[in-house]
């Protein structure tokens, strides 16, 4: 009967420390838990950290009578031995061995190997990069959790060897998700991002799904902008959808949330301005930020927008004087921009600006000088005719030297007339 009993508790312990051990597994991701030993089961398992990404759990040294453990989802344990191991492995450079696992091994090698490559890829990401093409499929109907450290990792090496990313666009596009954890979208807009950098045309079709993803704040804000931005460059019409979002983010934004957007509906006003007139007074009281990319990118946008819609730029002109003394050499550039297309249409209305637009003729930048070139020849101004002749005879940048003989033709055209 004593044998018969004691089997009875050693079996009622051992469900009880079962179940209090299914207890701390995690819904996703993995959780760090301190194991007391002079506990009983039942009390003895403490639940201290959670994170969707091993990589930010971190296994204190165990003592006499405490122990800790990383579980997953699905009840593997991850202590310091097997973390320490993972990491010899990349430390030899065991990279086709971590690969393999990432493509065929059991669910906690896989979990390991991406522990590992996460860690490679900080440090080496060229050492990771024959691994993107066995990544890339990993993003496709996976635990959340390695679909968070596969993105994160290949963010990581996108971001220093971009045209690796580029065959995996489509996998990357398939899973944005407005519902995805912030972190984990970030990671992939950032992939995004980078493929855009190298070739926009790669991830044109993002565009709407980008613009549905922007959320102030987040992560995933500034790569989404980013992206944008090369797209829209390259390929107006693709953004032109998303317009209506980034006219949001100008005029309801927060200044530093307002950059990207700005720069972005510049883009695409270039060959579409009505997507952004809402957007002129809002950004003509941005001329005034403290900010210099704010301060620049207003400027750039009202100059994309000053040709076609001079009647409403032509405010700004004053502020676009004083611009061109600005320590910041892009709003320097974009307020001369600003001055020549207004002139072209009303040339009366720039002619305050004749003398400080002969001084921007002596600019280092040459885009600059060129403006100011285009400016005093729509307003015919006469007394910058010695400098201009100059600049069309001698001025070291080609553009500088068509923009001279502009002025100078419209300055003795009008003047023999």
């Amino acid at each position: 009967m004593g044998d018969d009993e004691d089997s009875s508790c050693d079996t009622s312990g051992f469900a009880t420390a079962q179940a209090e051990r299914e207890a701390t597994y995690p819904d996703e991701g993995f959780v760090l838990v301190e194991i007391d030993m002079l506990k009983p089961p039942g009390e003895a398992l403490t639940r201290l950290d959670h994170s969707l990404y091993l990589t930010e759990l971190t296994v204190p040294p165990g003592t006499d009578m405490t122990d800790y453990v990383v579980y997953d989802p699905d009840g593997n344990s991850y202590g310091q031995w097997s973390l320490q191991e993972t990491r010899d492995r990349v430390d030899a450079r065991e990279i086709d061995g971590l690969v393999d696992d990432v493509e065929s091994g059991t669910i906690r090698e896989r979990r390991l190997a991406l522990f590992g490559l996460a860690e490679l890829a900080e440090d080496s990401p060229e050492a990771c990069l024959d691994a993107v093409p066995i990544l890339a499929e990993r993003l496709h109907g996976t635990e959340p959790d390695i679909r968070a450290v596969t993105l994160d990792i290949l963010a990581t090496v996108a971001d220093a060897y971009p045209e690796y990313l580029t065959p995996a666009a489509e996998d990357v596009l398939a899973v944005l998700d407005p519902g995805t954890e912030p972190g984990v979208l970030g990671d992939a807009i950032g992939v995004v991002a980078a493929i855009a950098d190298h070739e926009p045309k790669a991830v044109v079709d993002a565009a709407p799904t980008l613009a549905a993803v922007l959320q102030e704040g987040t992560a995933a804000e500034s790569p989404a902008m980013r992206a944008l931005y090369r797209i829209g460059t390259e390929y107006p019409d693709a953004v032109v959808p998303a317009a209506s979002k980034l006219v949001q983010y100008v005029e309801h934004s927060e200044e530093s949330e307002r950059v990207g957007a700005i720069a972005v509906l510049g883009a695409i006003s270039k060959e579409y301005p009505n997507v952004a007139e809402s957007t002129i007074p809002v950004a003509s009281g941005l001329l005034d930020a403290e900010d210099d990319r704010l301060r620049a990118n207003a400027a750039g946008l009202l100059a994309d927008l000053a040709g076609e819609y001079s009647d409403q730029v032509v405010s700004v002109v004053p502020r676009a004087i004083e611009l061109l003394d600005d320590p910041d050499e892009k709003a320097r550039y974009n307020a001369t921009s600003i001055l020549s297309r207004v002139a072209k249409r009303r040339p009366a209305d720039v002619e305050p600006a004749i003398d400080p637009l002969v001084s921007v003729l002596n600019d280092d930048f040459p885009h600059s000088r060129a403006n100011a070139c285009w400016a005093l020849g729509y307003v015919g101004a006469d007394r910058a005719l010695e400098q201009l002749e100059a600049l069309e005879r001698s001025d070291p940048s080609e553009e500088v030297q068509h923009a001279a003989a502009f002025a100078v033709d419209e300055i003795t055209g009008n003047s023999s007339g």
